[in-house]
């Protein structure tokens, strides 16, 4: 272990912390039951079965062939295929802060796996443990690798072997069939096409592969009747309003549903987020550092309200999401100064990010495209139901951004706030360790 680099010691404490949650969970409940039986009711006919749910319920083709196969097959097979896309995740990440941020310390990869580790895992299990894991943690694992092998080659002008070719395109076969993925990777790929075409260079050939395959997903996606049939059930099933919404009305529901989330229960992740944003405008005037510490004063106010809330028996103890029309004043004022909580809290971040120098576009691309996807499960019916797993997106920015703030800067931090950033990273530990647990003990 002591001639191991850090970075991969980092990974194996990673793996060795979700390996027992992995041993003791269940997968066999809510979806994870519903796919284990679907080819039954289609008679193993495969072709039936893709061809039905496209017409009615998904263009998700790649991910609905693997479901009924792996919660059918022994659970061993996709807990190791989990842990192995975990570690994927962290690789992408690691491989972002290096190539992008530059930073390659010690501690930039123990921060990265920590983090990982305080990343609440059980809204990983909110359809089951194999439906939400591979469409969500699979999809993101697999499309930052993507987006990783084609700044390599795009960017840093590196060159790619043509097993990181393959591995890239059959990437892109599974991730590029979740809508929100195939918009990003278009995105990204579109970007780096005019990139290479403004200096006047090659666009790399892995660029090319991906992008032809992402335009026939996306091809596929908004072509998809499933697509067009399926809002209307899932707005009789989680948000019969949804039809008297209008457009306003959808987004302020996907920005309170994500803003709800990370303070309403208290999320660790987002409160050391908060914590180094406010830490990293020391030494400037006084102003400046009161309008840096509003993120981390709202985030313990309202955490403490909802808290209240609870011990008053006003709300439940749970995650807890915005009335799609609210019609009384108290739900009005508090949905309307959740929205002005939510823009000063990007505000102060972007502002916060534009001071870091040349990484600062990075920093902020990297932000917006997180939450592509918050954005775009606001606009459906089931953003009461989706918004929680969703939340993996901009939790895995989140980590990048501390991360960054944290080893990033030229100025050096004294021990006794490292210590308490430390210290909040392992109550976020030990609070994922409880959450995980409850979840296993009450469901599987």
């Amino acid at each position: 272990m002591k001639r191991l680099q850090t970075k991969y010691r980092a990974l194996i404490g990673l793996l060795l912390f979700y390996l027992p949650f992995h041993i003791f969970l269940s997968p066999t409940y809510w979806d994870d039951a519903q796919f284990a039986r679907i080819l039954g009711e289609y008679q193993n006919n495969l072709i039936q079965y893709t061809m039905t749910r496209y017409e009615i319920w998904s263009s998700r083709i790649t991910i609905e062939l693997a479901l009924p196969f792996l919660t059918t097959w022994p659970a061993v097979v996709w807990k190791s295929l989990n842990l192995a896309m975990i570690a994927l995740l962290y690789c992408d990440l690691v491989w972002i802060l290096e190539h992008l941020f530059d930073l390659r310390e010690k501690k930039t990869y123990l921060l990265t796996a920590v983090l990982l580790c305080a990343f609440p895992f059980s809204i990983m299990a909110q359809t089951g443990w194999i439906a939400t894991t591979t469409n969500y943690l699979w999809v993101l694992a697999l499309g930052l690798y993507v987006i990783n092998r084609m700044l390599k080659a795009g960017m840093l002008e590196q060159n790619l072997s043509r097993g990181e070719i393959l591995c890239a395109a059959l990437s892109v076969l599974y991730c590029a069939s979740f809508e929100s993925m195939a918009a990003i990777l278009f995105l990204i790929e579109t970007g780096l096409v005019i990139y290479c075409f403004q200096h006047k260079k090659r666009c790399p050939a892995v660029v090319w592969i991906c992008m032809g395959l992402t335009v026939l997903f996306l091809l596929y996606i908004l072509n998809c009747p499933g697509n067009r049939v399926r809002p209307v059930s899932d707005a009789e099933d989680w948000m019969p309003e949804y039809f008297e919404l209008t457009f306003p009305d959808k987004l302020r529901m996907g920005i309170l549903s994500s803003f709800m989330h990370f303070v309403s229960l208290p999320s660790p992740v987002f409160f050391i987020l908060n914590a180094v944003i406010f830490y990293s405008w020391r030494g400037e005037p006084a102003g400046k550092r009161l309008l840096a510490a509003l993120p981390v004063l709202t985030d313990v106010a309202w955490t403490g309200w909802f808290m209240v809330n609870y011990l008053l028996g006003w709300r439940t103890f749970t995650y807890q999401v915005p009335a799609p029309l609210p019609k009384e004043w108290p739900d009005k004022v508090e949905q309307g100064l959740l929205l002005l909580t939510a823009a000063v809290w990007f505000a102060v971040v972007f502002w916060t990010l534009f001071r870091k120098g040349r990484a600062k576009w990075t920093a902020v691309a990297v932000l917006l495209l997180a939450c592509l996807p918050e954005i775009a499960v606001g606009l459906t019916p089931t953003v009461i139901a989706s918004i929680l797993r969703t939340m993996i997106y901009l939790y895995m920015a989140m980590i990048l951004l501390i991360v960054m703030l944290m080893e990033g800067g030229e100025e050096k931090w004294p021990a006794l706030y490292r210590r308490f950033l430390w210290f909040c990273m392992g109550v976020g530990v030990v609070l994922n360790a409880c959450q995980i647990s409850r979840h296993i003990l009450l469901y599987g």
